[in-house]
């Protein structure tokens, strides 16, 4: 890999399936160190331990569970993410439930 992300440290919503774990294990070959938010169910952590045996050599992948759309998440990822990685450099707004509604409401 061309090493396009080294050193930088990325936070994905959604990212232990779909899209979301596609965006992530590309950002670890690309060498980026990233964390990932779920919902913290069954099927999220085994998507994470599963995505785990895919981590290159040298970087670092880290969950944070819990549902997005409530502050206290939101603000749990960024937390964490900075205090293991000591930064946050990218951040990817990619979970897959969307609130339809009029744009002034």
């Amino acid at each position: 890999m061309s090493g396009l992300l080294e050193g930088k440290v990325a936070a994905i919503t959604g990212g232990v399936s779909g899209i979301g774990r596609a965006i992530a294990l590309e950002y670890l070959k690309q060498g980026a160190d990233v964390a990932v938010n779920h919902l913290g169910d069954d099927w999220s952590k085994q998507n994470f331990e599963s995505m785990l045996k895919e981590v290159p050599q040298g970087r670092k992948l880290i969950d944070v569970a819990g549902d997005i759309s409530q502050q206290e998440t939101a603000t749990k990822l960024i937390k964490e993410t900075v205090d293991t990685f000591g930064k946050l450099d990218i951040f990817i707004s990619n979970a897959g439930v969307c609130k339809f509604s009029e744009f002034l409401e």
